[in-house]
């Protein structure tokens, strides 16, 4: 029997590929931030996609915080353009 999480994962499949490589993509232009990883939180039903990244040495929080700005702002734009807001809701972004 397949369960709801099972399912709500199967369904995020397609749009978690899509959001990953559009992620790495575009900030791919940040020398501050270094490489990604990504957690699945597990819900009852759901999951939390958390895409982290690694901080470099000695960037300033203010320039963190400018940058995940314009990411989350990209990113949003990005799934609403591309049908995938329901992925976007359950996707957050560590710096």
């Amino acid at each position: 029997m397949v369960t709801r999480l099972e399912k709500f994962r199967r369904e995020m499949e397609p749009a978690k590929e899509l959001y990953t490589k559009e992620l790495e993509d575009f900030t791919k232009k940040y020398d501050s931030i270094g490489n990604m990883t990504l957690r699945e939180e597990p819900d009852i039903d759901t999951l939390d996609y958390i895409f982290s990244f690694e901080r470099m040495n000695g960037t300033a929080a203010s320039e963190l915080d400018q940058i995940l700005l314009e990411i989350s702002n990209h990113m949003e734009e990005f799934s609403k353009a591309n049908g995938i807001t329901k992925f976007y809701q359950n996707a957050v972004i560590w710096l």
